[in-house]
C-alpha cells in the first residue's frame, strides 16, 4: 500500500534545496507525493515561485496564500497566525502518514504545530543548526522537538538534535542537499547568463549580494545596509548583482534601498531567480557577499569565496572559504579584498566544504522511506536523555 507523505514549501530557496530529492521521493511506487505551496510561493512581490515547481514538472496539490506582511514582528506574528489557522484546517481534512519540512522559517513553525496536534509525523530536514542573529534560531530547534524523523547536515548538528533529547535512532547525517546540488544540476555559462540577461553585456568581473534582516540582533537594519552599500561602492572595477532577501522582519527596508541602489548604478536585482540561475550566478561570479546561508552550504562546493556580514549566520559550521567580518564598511572592504586576493583565490581549490557528502538525495530517501514503512512511527515519542 503507497504511504501518503506531503512536503510544504514556502520559499524558492527551500524548495530549490531539496528537489532533486522531491523528484527521487515523486518516482518511488512506493510513495504517493503531495506537494503542498504557501507564503513566498504566493505572493506577487516575491516573484510568484510556485510557477518555478509546475515548470520543474510537478503538480502542486494544493496552494495555501497566506498573509506575507513583514514590516514588523506584530505582522510577522499575524501572518503566523493565518498560517496555524490555515493549515490546521487542511490537516483536519487530509490525512498523511507523513510530512515534510526543511529548515526554519516562521511559516514553518505554524505548520509543524498544525502538524504535531494532529498527529501527522514530521521530517525535518536541516535540523541542529545554530544562527544566533534570527529568530530562525528558536524556531529551527522547536520544529526539532515535533518531529520524528531528523535528516542532518553535519555531524556536529546531529549531536546537537540529539542534545535535544532525540533518539540517537531517529537522527541521521546526510550532508547538506544543496552542497549536493552543485555538482548535480547543469549550470549555466557567464555567456549564457548574458544571453538570459541575468548578466549586464560587459567585461567587468561581478560578485552576487545576498542581504537579509537580523531579527533578535537589535541592530537597525537600515544602518547595515548603509554600510554595505557603502562598501560595494568603493569597488568601482566590479559589477553587482543582487538577489533579493526573504520575507523577514525588514526586508521591505532592504528591498526600498537596494532599488534605490541598483537603479543608480545600472546594477541587476532580481527578487527571485531559479536554483540553477542563482548557482550559475555564484559559479561564474568573484564571489557572494551577504549574509546568506548559500554562502556557507553552497558557494564553497563552487570553489567560490564568501564575505560573510554580521550575524545572522553566528554559530553555524563554516569551512575557510568564508571570511567573517562585522557589518561596518572597512571590515566589508577588507573581506572582498581578501577573498579576491591572488593567495585567496589560488587556495580556494583546496579549500573543503563541511557540509558536502555523496548521496545525499539517496540516503535522504532511503532514511525517509525506511521511516514511512516502520512499524513504530506513530509510537509515542520519549525523551532521550543522554547522561541515562
Amino acid at each position: 500500500m503507497k504511504k501518503s507523505i506531503a512536503y510544504i514549501t514556502g520559499s524558492r530557496a527551500e524548495y530549490g534545496i531539496v528537489k532533486r530529492l522531491l523528484r527521487s521521493l515523486d518516482n518511488d511506487e512506493s510513495i504517493k507525493l503531495h506537494i503542498v505551496v504557501t507564503a513566498m510561493h504566493l505572493d506577487p512581490k516575491y516573484g510568484n515561485t510556485y510557477r518555478q515547481i509546475e515548470k520543474d514538472g510537478f503538480k502542486i496539490h494544493k496552494s495555501i496564500p497566506i498573509n506575507m506582511n513583514n514590516s514588523n514582528n506584530a505582522d510577522i506574528t499575524a501572518s503566523m497566525a493565518d498560517c496555524l489557522q490555515q493549515f490546521g484546517e487542511y490537516f483536519y481534512k487530509e490525512k498523511f502518514d507523513a510530512i515534510i519540512i526543511l529548515g526554519d522559517r516562521y511559516e514553518m513553525m505554524s505548520v509543524a504545530i498544525a502538524a504535531a496536534m494532529h498527529n501527522i509525523p514530521i521530517i525535518h530536514l536541516h535540523g541542529g543548526e545554530k544562527t544566533l542573529g534570527n529568530y530562525d534560531e528558536f524556531i529551527r530547534h522547536s520544529i526539532t522537538k515535533m518531529s520524528r524523523l531528523h535528516l542532518v547536515a553535519t555531524e556536529e548538528y546531529r549531536d546537537r538534535v540529539i542534545q535535544l533529547g532525540e533518539h540517537p535512532n531517529t537522527v541521521f547525517n546526510i550532508g547538506a542537499l544543496g552542497a549536493e546540488n552543485v555538482t548535480k544540476l547543469q549550470l549555466l555559462s557567464k555567456d549564457e547568463l548574458i544571453k538570459n540577461k541575468l548578466l549586464n553585456a560587459t567585461d567587468k568581473p561581478y560578485f552576487v549580494v545576498v542581504f537579509h534582516p537580523e531579527t533578535i540582533t537589535g541592530k537597525d537594519i537600515t544602518e547595515q545596509v548603509d554600510e554595505l552599500l557603502s562598501a560595494l561602492d568603493y569597488f568601482k572595477e566590479f559589477n553587482f548583482v543582487f538577489i533579493g532577501s526573504n520575507s523577514d522582519t525588514g526586508s521591505d527596508k532592504i528591498y526600498q534601498m537596494i532599488t534605490t541602489f541598483t537603479r543608480e548604478r545600472n546594477y541587476k536585482f532580481f527578487t527571485s531567480v531559479s536554483t540553477e540561475e542563482y548557482l550559475s550566478l555564484i559559479k561564474n561570479s568573484c564571489g557572494l557577499i551577504g549574509n546568506s546561508s548559500s554562502g556557507l552550504i553552497e558557494a564553497p562546493t563552487l570553489k567560490v569565496g564568501t564575505v560573510n556580514i554580521g550575524d545572522r549566520q553566528k554559530g553555524r559550521v563554516r569551512g575557510k572559504t568564508v571570511v567573517d567580518v562585522i557589518a561596518e564598511r572597512h571590515s566589508i572592504i577588507e573581506g572582498i579584498a581578501k577573498i579576491i586576493s591572488a593567495q585567496f583565490v589560488s587556495a580556494l581549490p583546496n579549500m573543503k566544504n563541511p557540509y558536502f557528502q555523496n548521496e545525499v538525495s539517496e540516503n535522504g530517501h532511503r532514511y525517509i522511506k525506511s521511516f514511512l514503512f516502520s512499524n513504530n512511527i506513530l509510537v509515542v515519542k520519549d525523551f532521550f536523555d543522554i547522561n541515562k
